[in-house]
């Protein structure tokens, strides 16, 4: 007799005959039996999807019985307990939810399209930028012990003030290892480069690279067997006490199979390997590869004994840690169980007072020890000639991305709130059926989060589509090595994390919004809910959306006019078609016989033999002492060069003479920055004066105007241009063809290459242009313009997708005012600009917020750089005018289509 009381009640209810006493009865049954409640609540989603439009009690009832008969009969079976009851409700409920939440989707198809593109992109990022920072973060962590893992590195400053990083000992420390307590192992190695060859029988020896793949790093090492104390490795055959031994070599396995083939590994030992075409040695031992992320992918260990016996005892004179020095050598320990590093930097301070002297007076060294996890990121090696090679990425790059992929995915939550609360109005009346039929605020709360969690679902799907074309078409912006596996677990569990979130954030504010409606109002036409005004809401939602793409704008552009500045500013020196090649081992000064050689080469104009390009990386430095009135000490970065060197690169001569031909160093050019730093205010009076290196003087012959030898993150050193044989380690050549006229530049190289092989029949052959290679040294900065445009534009396109969703839906709304406009003489520029206006308000203010914040922040950046653009006013003019122009064209897309639209159907009574 209840379930049947309810039925009438909800007909008379839904006819619109009941009477405020029959509704509140109706309430109380349906609070009192909520098995039928969730049949119930289904009745106004069947009510509009029949479109029934009669009224009445008798075509309500026929509605009811098919929900009663087809329903009922599920809840009320006899014998159902309340354990199946409370089952069926949830499944009830969970069903009813996304079969609504799929058909209020597919009937609002613009929004959905807006929503999930914006939340795909905002995933998306989130996904590329996880990829990344995970793969960084995870080198170099699966070492047992690593907590307990050092390197060894220091600071030394001159007593200019100077400061030079040090990647490894200076020899006045060694032994400190024996002395200073605390260390349960250690392990120091020189890195190896020069070829590798396979003696292969009667046939030619197999040539192999001495290289880390995807690395510039030597594979080869020499060291002692104690590193394999300090790191640990699965030995195959063999063990570390094999490098005691000199001529043995450890092998790797896969280099061991790269080397011999397949055969066995026990055939593997004892066969020879040759280094460097005259060092022989022969495998005592083979080691498991390591498969995770690692800075120290070493492949060949040559035992520290070899290079004692034989011709690079040299280059390695001693078989302790005094052989060891920076950029060639590292030095690490493994802590004594509860020493702290703290403990141990201590120690060292006070050993290197008590044992190191140094020549410069006023000079410091420090020394410290560096986590192994933190040698990936060390910030030393940001610029420059960092001495190891390893690939260097910038940890507040990545803390950037990380900030970069919340920002985007907050915006495109910020575009569901806003189009969710907008389209509110128009679900005001299903919220107060909802409601008046017994609907709780859990529930409705609930169902709109279904729908945030199957749109975010179907955002989802699309940014897994989106990931693999996204690495492919921006490879060369993402380190080498990053895979995406959508089966992986740390992947699924991120996507799961990620769409958890997602939901929450875009969904639980609209759910909250909607829920909060007064039914009373509701289902009067009104839009009022309880907590707060939506239009002001949505107009903050709006300023904030812009203010993060106004601030990208600004900073896209500071950063573009900073790159640009560095290219285009004179560098003090031409390197326009200058081609080098470098040969760092040239032992048999071979490279002049090529140099000579390629001379007459048809297309070169000039050849000389330097040890360096005037800018780049790997500029060697020199102390120098002035003894004028007072004696000064000088750190000058050291170019080795012949007399050719300054006209080759059009240098500006400003005082004095070039140096001489000579086969010596004899006599120096310097620079003006040189010049002052002796004392001279005029750089022509520092001509004739004499710099020492010990006792030896050498006379200043020039002074060439200042020019950049590194990046304008640094300002200009002392520099010191003279003759030194031995350190001509590269060829530059003047190209009479431009570097664009691909045709004739190929057609030379193909003839250097030839002449190369003449001469290093068994090496590579590698060159680069100087101007390519000065881009590189902006790398770092080159790729974080590239993420503030990406930004730039996935921002932009974000909030121009929620921009056009809320035009769409203002131009709705507005529809019959907009009517009665036309009819009453409105123009379509009236009504575009009545309609337009108040968005380009919003954007106005986004640009007042963003200006300041912007310029902090860009300021900061250009802190960093010696020499630098400012920031004019003009940046913020063509922010504010291109975000302007991109709102109005977005928003009057819409307002002009509704402008046009014939008033008769917008004024037409349903």
């Amino acid at each position: 007799m209840i379930k049947e009381r309810i039925w009438v009640l909800t007909a008379r209810k839904l006819a619109g005959e009941a009477t405020e006493e029959e509704i509140k009865e109706l309430e109380d049954l349906l609070r009192a039996d909520p098995e039928i409640h969730f049949v119930i609540e289904s009745l106004s989603k069947m009510w509009n999807a029949e479109r029934i439009n009669q009224t009445g009690e008798g075509s309500v009832k026929k509605l009811l019985e098919r929900i009663k008969y087809h329903d009922q009969d599920i809840v009320s079976k006899e014998g159902r307990n309340k354990e199946a009851n409370s089952f069926f409700k949830r499944n009830f409920m969970v069903r009813n939810h996304f079969k609504t939440a799929w058909r209020n989707i597919y009937l609002h198809k613009s929004y959905t399209t807006i929503n999930v593109l914006g939340l795909a992109l905002g995933i998306c990022a989130c996904i590329v930028v996880y990829l990344i920072t995970s793969f960084e973060l995870g080198f170099d962590k699966f070492h047992p012990g690593k907590e307990r893992i050092y390197r060894i590195v220091g600071e030394m400053q001159r007593s200019s003030g100077e400061k030079e990083f040090l990647n490894s000992l200076i020899p006045d420390v060694a032994g400190f290892e024996k002395q200073i307590p605390g260390f349960e192992a250690d392990a120091g190695f020189h890195l190896y480069g020069g070829t590798i060859k396979i003696p292969n029988g009667d046939k030619p020896a197999k040539k192999f690279d001495n290289r880390i793949e995807g690395s510039y790093s030597t594979s080869t090492i020499i060291t002692w067997p104690q590193y394999f104390d300090v790191f640990h490795y699965d030995w195959l055959v063999g063990n570390a006490t094999v490098l005691k031994e000199p001529y043995t070599v450890v092998l790797s396995e896969n280099r061991a199979h790269k080397y011999f083939g397949n055969i066995s590994l026990a055939e593997m030992i004892g066969k020879t390997v040759i280094y460097d075409d005259s060092l022989p040695v022969h495998v005592a031992g083979i080691i498991k590869d390591w498969n995770k992320n690692t800075d120290f992918g070493f492949t060949d260990f040559i035992s520290i004994s070899t290079a004692t016996n034989s011709f690079l005892k040299n280059q390695i004179p001693t078989d302790d840690w005094s052989s060891l020095s920076p950029h060639r050598s590292m030095a690490f320990v493994k802590l004594a169980k509860g020493t702290t590093a703290a403990q141990i930097n201590r120690r060292f301070e006070t050993f290197i007072k008590e044992h190191v002297k140094l020549d410069n007076p006023g000079a410091s060294l420090s020394m410290r020890l560096q986590a192994l996890t933190d040698i990936h990121f060390t910030t030393d090696f940001h610029r420059g000639d960092d001495g190891d090679d390893f690939r260097k990425p910038y940890l507040p790059t990545l803390y950037a991305l990380m900030g970069l992929a919340l920002f985007i995915l907050l915006i495109a939550a910020v575009n569901f709130i806003n189009l969710s609360t907008a389209q509110s109005m128009q679900r005001a009346k299903e919220i107060g059926v909802r409601k008046v039929m017994g609907g709780n605020t859990t529930n409705i709360i609930s169902q709109f989060l279904t729908e945030t969690l199957v749109l975010t679902l179907l955002a989802v799907i699309v940014s897994v589509l989106l990931i693999k074309p996204v690495l492919s078409v921006f490879s060369e912006y993402i380190p080498p090595g990053i895979t995406f596996h959508l089966f992986n677990t740390s992947t699924l569990t991120f996507l799961l994390i990620v769409t958890i979130i997602t939901s929450l954030l875009a969904g639980f504010y609209p759910a909250k919004v909607l829920a909060s409606y007064l039914p009373v109002w509701s289902l009067k036409g009104a839009t009022v809910y309880k907590g707060g005004n939506g239009l002001k809401l949505r107009k903050g939602l709006i300023v904030f959306q812009f203010t993060i793409s106004l601030i990208f704008i600004i900073g896209a552009i500071v950063m573009g006019n900073q790159i640009r500045f560095m290219r285009t500013t004179d560098k003090g020196f031409n390197s326009d078609a200058v081609l080098v090649i470098n040969h760092w081992r040239d032992r048999d000064g071979k490279l002049k016989v090529f140099a000579d050689n390629i001379k007459n080469i048809a297309g070169i104009d000039k050849v000389i033999l330097q040890g360096n390009a005037p800018m780049g990386f790997a500029h060697g430095g020199q102390d120098f002492k002035y003894k004028g009135k007072n004696e000064i000490d000088l750190q000058a970065s050291f170019d080795a060069a012949n007399e050719d060197f300054i006209s080759f690169y059009q240098m500006k001569l400003i005082a004095g003479r070039n140096i001489t031909h000579s086969d010596s160093l004899k006599e120096l050019v310097i620079n003006e920055t040189c010049s002052k730093a002796m004392g001279f205010a005029r750089p022509a009076d520092a001509i004739n004066k004499f710099l020492y290196q010990g006792d030896k003087p050498y006379q200043v012959v020039g002074i060439v105007a200042d020019f950049h030898e590194g990046t304008f993150h640094e300002a200009m050193r002392p520099v010191v241009i003279a003759k030194m044989p031995g350190r001509e380690w590269s060829v530059a050549i003047k190209l009479s063809a431009n570097e664009k006229q691909v045709g004739d530049v190929k057609e030379i190289i193909a003839h250097l290459e030839k002449q190369w092989k003449k001469i290093y029949p068994d090496e590579g052959f590698n060159y680069s242009f100087l101007n390519e290679s000065i881009t590189r040294l902006y790398d770092q900065e080159t790729k974080t313009a590239w993420l503030m445009n990406m930004a730039m534009f996935i921002t932009i396109f974000i909030s121009c997708m929620g921009l056009f969703g809320l035009g769409m839906f203002s131009a709705q709304r507005r529809m019959k005012e907009i009517g009665i406009r036309k009819v009453l003489g409105a123009s379509v520029a009236n009504i575009t600009a009545m309609l337009s206006k108040d968005f380009i308000t919003l954007v106005l203010i986004a640009l007042f917020i963003a200006s300041p914040v912007a310029w902090y922040f860009m300021n900061q950046w250009l802190q960093d750089f010696a020499y630098r653009v400012s920031i004019s006013g003009w940046v913020f003019i063509a922010a504010g005018a291109a975000a302007v122009f991109i709102a109005l064209l977005t928003v009057s897309f819409q307002a002009v289509k509704t402008a046009i639209a014939n008033p008769v159907k917008s004024l037409r009574t349903e």
